[in-house]
């Protein structure tokens, strides 16, 4: 090998071996930039052999004693970042440059990962902050629309559906500061322990409703799926979220497939991904054949109100929402698109450390109650709340309800109403107080002077006051903005209360339509489900949470073994559980079987829901103004 240096004083040999097996690319240009030497590393960089890149000229800056970046064009089309620095030297004593080049493509790209996630905070506190001054604005105007109506009743009617619409408008609103709050991470979350692969099965048939008759829905579920500990109404929305934005790609129709599997990810993958841990996870894909995203939107698609759809067909949340769910979960977002070839969201989720206790899909969320509960006489809440609308709605609407209300704006006043008053029932404050009191500190205060005190904290988000690790600290029974009146009235009638958990109760039907027709009927009635579709997941379930059950509604006419068999079973591990035996047929063999069991009802198809819930109430369980 020619001289690099013109010193006679340094061992050739050991340059040689250096050069040879530096980590950095070497290369030697002549002053008209013609390669003369290139090393082993400088051949992987450049992805050329030694023999091809000697006699070519490289238009690369080489000015000695600067750094400069470059991209490397590689014949594949591969385009690398590398770092060069430039010395003078001699070769075969004439004048040349020595360059030594490094690949900082990965040090480039987690450089953009740490922007991205610090622009991502950034964009989330703003967005908190603006979804919590709007839940306030609305819980003003849902109160107020829903006080006119309660007022006007049906004397109007022109009058009556311009407030409905109103009403339609401000609930669409709640629902989109609900999740900018979900992107922002500030949405207290309710984690369970279940198995990913019941909710994508049960969400099996909504999907394919969702997206119609030209899309196929598929899912390819791993046999043994770990459980995953998140809030499983938070989950499915992400899926369905995913769900519609891939129909929208495909309208034309196409193939929607959502995949479950065991992963562990190692150091490596954590290092190259700023927002992933290492260690065992869930991952679920939900992957389409749609038209895909180009790069620029691929960078952007997390970003609340970036959509690539036509103005006024999205809100440009949802991915944003599923981006911060599984943030707040402890998990990461992987998204892998290409235009014309479809779209793959991968969502990873911390393998559960504690054992499965519930089922994957929940029944559909609690829907008002028609009929307000009123206040008793002498009861009185004192409220806390700087916003003059909203403490001025929160007032009116508990005195419209019966109840004896005191005020105070901020925290010192509220603790110079506790000392000065014998009887306040219930402490109804905001989280966010002026006065460098905020409703925790107050909370702990108030319980100070009155141990027994009942509070209930107001806020559009609970943020790290009240949350820790996405869940609502023990013991905390939050009021979420906007509340509507009826919402009001219910959750402060609760309080004051103290009521017992609602009824937990087994479903155990395999046709999935009549079985989310029962979950949604009994959710909306004030109880909790739990779902099983055939003899064998009954067993399961009965085993894990058995316990916890208030009753079951079993269908006789199960895929794996009857009804009737799953109940003798049932009652070999709680006697006493009250039993609701579904059938189509008025079957006297189960007449007979059961007719000496007092805890047990058969009802015939198709039934009313109101007939359920009498049939469960006749069976001893408390449902609804009877909990």
């Amino acid at each position: 090998m020619p001289s690099l240096l013109p010193s006679n004083n340094i061992d050739q040999t050991d340059i040689s071996f250096l050069i040879e097996k530096n980590a950095d690319g070497i290369i030697v240009v002549d002053d008209d930039g013609v390669v003369l030497f290139a090393n082993p590393a400088a051949e992987q960089l450049f992805a050329r052999p030694a023999d091809e890149l000697v006699g070519t000229s490289i238009g690369i800056p080489f000015l000695a004693g600067e750094t400069t970046e470059i991209i490397v064009h590689q014949p594949n089309g591969s385009r690398i970042s590398a770092e060069i620095r430039a010395v003078a030297t001699a070769w075969n004593h004439r004048p040349a440059r020595l360059a030594s080049l490094r690949d900082i493509s990965a040090r480039k790209a987690t450089d953009e990962r740490l922007r991205h996630s610090a622009k991502m905070e950034a964009i989330g506190q703003l967005t908190a902050g603006i979804a919590h001054d709007f839940n306030n604005v609305l819980t003003v105007v849902l109160g107020n629309i829903e006080n006119a109506q309660r007022k006007i009743g049906a004397t109007d009617g022109g009058l009556a559906r311009a407030l409905e619409n109103a009403m339609h408008g401000a609930r669409r609103a709640a629902v989109l500061t609900e999740r900018l709050l979900t992107f922002a991470r500030r949405k207290p979350l309710e984690p369970k322990v279940f198995d990913p692969n019941v909710l994508v099965s049960g969400m099996s048939d909504l999907l394919q409703r969702t997206l119609g008759e030209t899309i196929s829905v598929q899912t390819a579920l791993a046999a043994d799926a770990w459980s995953v500990d998140v809030d499983p109404a938070e989950l499915e929305a992400a899926i369905l979220n995913l769900a519609v934005n891939a129909r929208d790609a495909m309208p034309s129709g196409g193939k929607l497939t959502i995949e479950t599997s065991n992963v562990e990810l190692d150091s490596a993958y954590a290092s190259t991904n700023i927002e992933a841990l290492a260690g065992p996870h869930v991952l679920i894909s939900v992957t389409d054949t749609g038209s895909g995203m180009a790069p620029d939107a691929l960078r952007r698609a997390f970003e609340p109100f970036f959509t690539t759809k036509a103005g006024g067909q999205g809100t440009g949340l949802g991915l944003s929402q599923v981006y911060g769910f599984v943030a707040q979960s402890g998990g990461h977002v992987k998204l892998h698109s290409e235009p014309g070839t479809g779209t793959t969201v991968r969502i990873y989720l911390p393998k559960a450390q504690q054992p499965q206790t519930v089922a994957g899909r929940q029944g559909a969320t609690l829907t008002e109650r028609m009929q307000a509960p009123q206040g008793r006489p002498g009861e009185t809440i004192l409220i806390v709340e700087d916003d003059d609308n909203v403490r001025s709605y929160a007032v009116g609407s508990l005195r419209e309800l019966g109840y004896a209300v005191l005020e105070a704006i901020d925290a010192a006043s509220a603790l110079d109403i506790l000392k000065r008053n014998t009887r306040i029932d219930l402490l109804l404050t905001d989280l966010g107080l002026p006065g460098g009191i905020d409703g925790r500190v107050l909370t702990e205060r108030a319980r100070g002077l009155r141990a027994s005190l009942k509070v209930l904290v107001m806020t559009a988000y609970a943020g790290t006051a009240l949350v820790h690790d996405g869940r609502l600290d023990p013991g905390v029974e939050l009021l979420s903005k906007p509340f509507s009146f009826s919402g009001l009235a219910a959750r402060v009638r609760q309080i004051l209360d103290n009521r017992r958990d609602p009824p937990r109760l087994l479903i155990v039907e395999d046709e999935v339509l009549l079985r989310m027709f029962v979950v949604d009927a009994l959710t909306e009635a004030g109880c909790l489900t739990e779902e099983a579709g055939n003899f064998a997941e009954a067993m399961t379930k009965m085993q894990d949470i058995g316990d916890s059950l208030a009753g079951a509604i079993i269908d006789l006419g199960l895929p794996d073994k009857p009804g009737d068999e799953l109940a003798l079973e049932i009652r070999k591990l709680r006697p006493d559980l009250p039993i609701v035996l579904a059938t189509g047929l008025a079957d006297e063999r189960v007449y007979r079987q059961f007719g000496s069991d007092g805890h047990v009802r058969v009802l015939t198809k198709p039934f009313e829901p109101m007939r359920l819930i009498a049939t469960l109430r006749d069976l001893g369980i408390q449902i609804g103004k009877s909990a």
